[in-house]
């Protein structure tokens, strides 16, 4: 016998054996239980998740000669024929091949004949939303007028495509992605069932990866115990699925926020000779970030491992120092170079830019030697600051300016000192502080308008300038190509060649 894939073989044969989709499986098999369904359902929700599996258990229930509390009992005759491919009222149409008026009027046309054998011919349509205008119109008219003896269910990943008349004809159910504790806990059930040995750890990290589809979930499994000879450990998910694996994104990104750019730059050339993909390092780094982030904005530990992926809760604890205004700058820039990736002549080079505008955002500015003010001025011993003057010079602006530079990096803010120390001061009229930037520098202009950073700039400029002074940051135009002015003259010499130039002809 042939080997069948983990997905097929292990396909629910009963609601009981659905994961993470209890709502859908209680209200169908009540309607089951008490003969109460209707006569059209629409399934809606991303792939994997059991649209067409629950099709077909459904069509199996209200087929079944003894159900049992509404579940299929796979035992009578009808059942028994479901399970042999041989039950010729229960039609499975694939709408992507079948999409035109044709096929639809044909389907209307064999709905009228009663049922061959069983109590309700069904018909399921998966990839609904690929019916042709014409078709959906076809379809309107059955479901406006079904037999008695038929039930119609519709399956779809694009919701949106589907006609509102359509839509307001149909029971409808969505299919929510399955959460990572039900999907786990079905993973460790066929494991078991198939005899091979795994590690938690390991289930933890495909459920990860699956995005909340279980037969995404089990096809990496299959995947995975085909090359490591039987053996579902954490090393083999990751060598199947090419990651790095939370140790590594935790060495980068450790590097990243400590400002170690050397050592960030040569974790990802070790990470390039290992063959992985740019994208899939993004991918991982961005995954990480975002647990980061959530472990800053949700303090409950429950509540946090509800949406935060297990296999990163144990490397939070390395981040405690790092803000969380950081981290989402961090998480932006490396969002934004994911998705240039694809436009981009030298993607690793893409990549370890990114890298190394974290690093500068990060705990270890002061070691980057890419600010001009802290190359000017390497402070070793610091003295203590003369008064400030009633009325400061101009000329003695960017001395001021340096030591507020200097105050909010001790005072912990260093992304924000990244940010100001990119601009060059200039002091206006009324008390007013105008911070240039060169032409592109929109992104550090939009920054310091964030409100997380008013406090303590005022609070910066205040104690150094000795009082409340507005900072207006600007990012100067790039200059328009120039253009030169022709005189009426010389366009009636240009205009009187191009007529003698044709005459010559």
């Amino acid at each position: 016998m042939s080997y069948l894939a983990l997905y097929r073989k292990y396909r629910p044969v009963d609601f009981d054996d659905f994961a993470g989709q209890t709502e859908i499986t209680d209200s169908l098999r009540y309607q089951v239980k008490t003969l109460s369904f209707g006569h059209s359902y629409l399934f809606n929700g991303i792939r994997g998740t059991g649209k067409t599996s629950m099709a077909k258990v459904f069509s199996k229930a209200i087929n079944c000669l003894d159900p049992q509390e509404g579940n299929p009992c796979n035992r009578c005759a009808s059942c028994l024929a479901f399970e042999n491919n041989a039950q010729m009222d229960v039609i499975e149409i694939d709408a992507a091949s079948n999409n035109g008026v044709d096929d639809i009027r044909e389907l209307r046309e064999n709905s009228h004949f009663v049922p061959a054998g069983s109590k309700y011919k069904v018909y399921i349509i998966d990839e609904v939303q690929m019916l042709s205008k014409e078709a959906f119109n076809a379809l309107l008219k059955t479901l406006e007028e079904p037999s008695k003896q038929v039930v119609f269910i519709l399956a779809t990943t694009e919701l949106h495509k589907i006609p509102e008349t359509i839509l307001s004809r149909c029971q409808r159910y969505t299919f929510r992605r399955v959460d990572q504790a039900a999907m786990v806990e079905r993973m460790e059930y066929v494991a078991q069932n198939e005899g091979v040995e795994y590690e938690i750890g390991a289930l933890k990290i495909l459920s990860d990866h699956a995005g909340g589809a279980v037969r995404d979930a089990l096809s990496m499994m299959d995947k995975t115990l085909s090359l490591s000879q039987g053996r579902l450990t954490e090393q083999a998910v990751r060598t199947s699925l090419g990651l790095l694996g939370r140790e590594r994104t935790d060495q980068l990104l450790s590097a990243v926020f400590s400002g170690r750019i050397d050592d960030a730059v040569s974790e990802i050339d070790d990470i390039m000779r290992e063959g992985k993909e740019i994208g899939n390092i993004l991918e991982e780094c961005l995954d990480f970030l975002r647990a980061l982030l959530m472990t800053k904005l949700i303090p409950n530990r429950q509540r946090l491992e509800q949406v935060v992926s297990f296999s990163i809760l144990d490397f939070v604890d390395n981040y405690r120092e790092v803000e969380a205004g950081l981290i989402q700058q961090v998480i932006d820039l490396f969002d934004e170079t994911y998705r240039k990736l694809r436009f981009a002549s030298l993607p690793r080079l893409s990549l370890e830019m990114a890298l190394i505008r974290a690093a500068q955002m990060g705990h270890g500015m002061e070691q980057l030697e890419v600010k001009k003010v802290v190359e000017k001025r390497k402070i070793e011993v610091i003295k203590e600051e003369a008064p400030v003057p009633d009325v400061i010079q101009p000329k003695d602006v960017p001395m001021y300016w340096e030591r507020m530079l200097r105050q909010i990096r001790e005072d912990g803010h260093q992304h924000l000192f990244f940010l100001l120390s990119e601009g060059k001061i200039e002091k206006t009229e009324n008390d007013l502080l105008s911070l240039k930037f060169e032409p592109g520098g929109e992104y550090y202009v939009k920054n310091l308008q964030d409100p997380e950073y008013q406090k303590p700039l005022r609070q910066a400029i205040a104690k150094v300038f000795g009082k409340d002074m507005r900072l207006i940051p600007e990012a100067e135009k790039a200059p328009e190509p120039e253009t030169q002015e022709l005189s009426d003259l010389d366009m009636l010499k240009a205009f009187v060649g191009d007529v003698e130039k044709l005459k010559i002809k």
